[in-house]
């Protein structure tokens, strides 16, 4: 048998005599591995024991974290409305797969049926509902409050997250979106340039007198100074302030024109486009129209001087507005056949004018009625145009022979006619953003839109008074991004006005929305709105 040296010894040893050092019975011994082993084993039986005796007692918080929102309150005892059975609700978890994924966004889908963000977003970097639409918090909790990180995420570098189209031109660089202030979000698009084609003066209706300025009050000039007498009235009362004089120069005020649904009275209808229809209750103001806002004060005369047949028996005073080519073709041709006719008849028959619907064509009629008719109806064509063009774009048009009640007289055959354009002056301003007038009614107008009031009155203005308006239709009356910050920011202490400023909601759900849902659906489908 071969010896080993034994170094305790200092002498050789055998393999019995090492074998004879080994406890035989170190197994029935625990060792620190298997005590740790036996604890968790009981401390995992013991939590699962609580865990079912917990459920047991209290079943609700038992399976969920808490209570859904109150428009989720129906379902909060029907778990599988919502969740799919044994799969998170919750994408990139590693139980998660693409189907459970879309089992999941269905369920959604069945009441939240949503139009996706945009075209040429990545399909695969859309998140689930889940993702940005987290329940159980609450009953006052907002499904819709989602997070800016859930936007920033895409709008921080647009640019990469957008799919790029074979054959179109490459898009403006976009400006990244971190969060909204004066330096991290770009200026609004849609106040940049006003595309309506209405010539007006803000400056001048808000001045007292509605007047031009220095060299108004001209004793019957056009630049007299109006007053509320000079009003129709039955309109008078509508502007007139309570215990204000007559005879004081009229001072309009905002919603002498821009009106709100809410403080319509009952059964006052307007028609409204769906983008207005589908916004809040008083949120945009509604459109301003030329028979209910207007012509109170700017009536549209036929003529300039009415002639002595037309004083005795006039057939019509003004031109009814909004007539398209054709209509106001006729009804010119109409009126200048009436007042021939008129002219012509003996004066006991003065006073039975025809109506328009009876009014005979010219080759039914004498020669000089004809002439006469077409002479008037040209003079009156050219004097209505230029009231139009006062406030309108006007384009020519060619119209066929059969739309006019002169089509025998050469001189009207050939007459040039024209039509208004329109004026498109936008009912919403921020298309891709939206807006509530109604928090914001206790602020002063101007400080919004402070371009709409008049400022001081300078050397140039005045000298343009007297011969023009000095128009600023071109020049948008809203105020941009500046003027939201200064509430929609964290609060703090302005040393400036020494007052706390800030403290309004300013995250981007705050003004957008992800499927469309900036001012409701059907943006452009006629509907009528009520109060």
């Amino acid at each position: 048998m071969a010896t080993l040296p034994d170094p305790r010894a200092g002498r050789s040893s055998t393999s019995r005599h090492q074998a004879a050092r080994i406890d035989r019975g170190y197994f029935k011994r625990p060792n620190p591995l298997q005590r740790a082993r036996r604890w968790l084993v009981a401390g995992g039986l013991t939590l699962a024991a609580a865990w079912c005796a917990w459920g047991a007692i209290d079943v609700p918080a038992h399976h969920s974290p808490g209570p859904v929102a109150a428009v989720h309150a129906t379902w909060e005892q029907d778990c599988e409305a919502c969740h799919v059975p044994l799969s998170p609700i919750k994408p990139n978890t590693w139980l998660t797969t693409n189907e459970t994924r879309r089992e999941a966004d269905a369920k959604c889908e069945k009441c939240h049926a949503a139009p996706g963000h945009h075209p040429l977003q990545i399909a695969a970097e859309v998140g689930s509902c889940a993702s940005c639409h987290a329940d159980h918090r609450g009953r006052d909790h907002d499904l819709t409050r989602v997070g800016d990180r859930t936007c920033v995420a895409c709008h921080e570098n647009i640019t990469a997250h957008r799919v790029s189209v074979v054959g179109l031109e490459p898009a403006r660089k976009t400006a990244p979106i971190t969060r909204f202030d004066d330096v991290h979000h770009p200026a609004f698009a849609g106040l940049a340039a006003d595309p309506g084609r209405l010539k007006f003066s803000h400056g001048r209706h808000m001045r007292p007198g509605l007047t031009f300025g220095a060299t108004d009050g001209k004793e019957g000039g056009r630049n007299t100074t109006w007053t509320y007498a000079m009003l129709p009235e039955h309109e008078r009362s509508r502007y007139l302030p309570a215990g204000a004089d007559p005879d004081a120069p009229m001072q309009l005020a905002c919603n002498a024109c821009h009106e709100f649904g809410i403080d319509l009275p009952a059964g006052d209808l307007r028609a409204v486009t769906g983008m207005l229809a589908g916004a809040k209750p008083g949120a945009y103001a509604l459109p301003v129209e030329f028979d209910r806002h207007c012509a109170s004060c700017h009536t549209l005369p036929l003529d300039a001087v009415p002639s002595a047949a037309s004083t005795e028996a006039p057939p019509a005073a003004t031109v009814p507005h909004g007539l398209d080519a054709v209509a106001l073709r006729r009804f010119i041709e109409s009126v200048a056949v009436q007042r021939a006719l008129a002219a012509a008849a003996p004066s006991d028959d003065r006073e039975r004018p025809l109506p328009t619907s009876h009014v005979p064509a010219v080759g039914a009629l004498r020669e000089d009625v004809g002439r006469s008719a077409g002479d008037f109806a040209a003079a009156t064509r050219s004097f209505v145009r230029g009231t139009c063009q006062k406030c309108h774009d006007v384009e020519e048009v060619e119209l066929p022979a059969a739309a006019s009640l002169l089509a025998g007289a050469a001189a009207q055959a050939e007459a040039g006619w024209f039509r208004t354009v329109a004026t498109a002056v936008p009912d919403v301003w921020l298309r891709k953003a939206r807006f509530d007038h109604q928090p914001h009614r206790l602020y002063d107008c101007r400080e919004c839109h402070a371009a709409a009031f008049p400022g001081p009155l300078d050397e140039a203005v005045a000298t343009l008074a007297a011969g023009g308006s000095p128009l600023d239709n071109p020049q948008v009356m809203i105020a941009g991004r500046e003027s939201c910050t200064a509430c929609h920011a964290p609060s703090r202490w302005d040393s400036v006005k020494q007052a706390r400023v800030g403290g309004a909601r300013f995250d981007c759900v705050e003004c957008h929305g992800y499927h469309g849902s900036h001012h409701g659906s059907a943006p452009t489908s006629p509907l009528t709105a009520a109060r």
